[in-house]
């Protein structure tokens, strides 16, 4: 059986490279996910993916995000809205590093998910 996915959540990141998965969080309708202190090896950007898991199905994805304060340790985030009613479990996948899908690798002091648009 599978571990229960916390709604909101925070953490970090170190070192990570494209292809990156999150874990997993329940949500439906909304999710925010902000990246704090952000940084990478001498990229501006990166691409944030939103993804729902489904066992035994491909995974679906929905809007891909560029986060852009990710060269001076500074704060981006993205919303997804209008996701799917029911309760579905999501995670993020680092798409692209500067533009690139490989090389950079990609520091965040603090990622915090959100997915009560009423938090704001």
């Amino acid at each position: 059986m599978a571990p229960i996915a916390e709604a909101n959540w925070s953490s970090s990141i170190s070192g990570a490279s494209v292809g990156f998965e999150s874990r997993r969080w329940a949500d439906e309708l909304y999710s925010q996910v902000k990246f704090t202190g952000c940084a990478t090896d001498g990229s501006k950007s990166t691409d944030v993916q939103m993804w729902r898991d489904r066992t035994a199905l491909p995974d679906l994805s929905y809007d891909n995000k560029t986060f852009t304060a990710c060269f001076n340790g500074g704060t981006s985030n993205g919303e997804w809205t209008d996701l799917p009613a029911g309760v579905h479990d999501y995670y993020f996948k680092i798409m692209k590093i500067g533009g690139s899908t490989f090389g950079p690798q990609l520091g965040v002091r603090t990622v915090s998910v959100d997915t009560s648009k009423a938090d704001g």
